[in-house]
């Protein structure tokens, strides 16, 4: 059986930031022997998480051997939540929650770059809904 083709464009398509996210953790970590391996493996585990926003849908990536993917339709979504500290708006990282309805996120992550650029995107489809 074969695999339907389907090709999607990703307008955004990014894993969540170490170094932007926890700096100082990262510069700790990095100083010591156990350090390099404790990187090593977070970064393994950045890597499996996923937040890609294409021309129709939002699509949320979790796992290495066991997947979790979250897709929504980008014309559901309601709300966009940037969140950031004072060290990730230096880094330029930042939590995000998309919101389809409800009181709950259906997407959350956190420690993405460029979070501006979510909203931006997602916000032009929240205008388009309300008119």
């Amino acid at each position: 059986m074969t695999k339907p083709s389907v090709t999607t464009r990703w307008l955004y398509d990014e894993h969540p930031a170490m170094f932007g996210n926890h700096p100082f953790l990262f510069s700790l970590l990095a100083i010591t022997i156990v350090g390099f391996v404790v990187i090593g493996v977070w970064s393994l585990v950045v890597r499996t998480e996923r937040l890609a926003v294409g021309e129709h849908d939002v699509l949320l990536e979790r796992g290495f051997i066991a997947k979790q993917r979250v897709q929504v339709n980008r014309d559901s979504v309601r709300a966009v939540r940037v969140s950031q500290g004072v060290l990730q708006r230096l880094f330029g990282v930042g939590d995000i929650e998309i919101f389809t309805g409800g009181d709950y996120p259906e997407i959350a992550i956190r420690g993405l770059p460029k979070p501006d650029a979510v909203r931006a995107l997602l916000a032009h489809t929240e205008d388009e809904g309300q008119g």
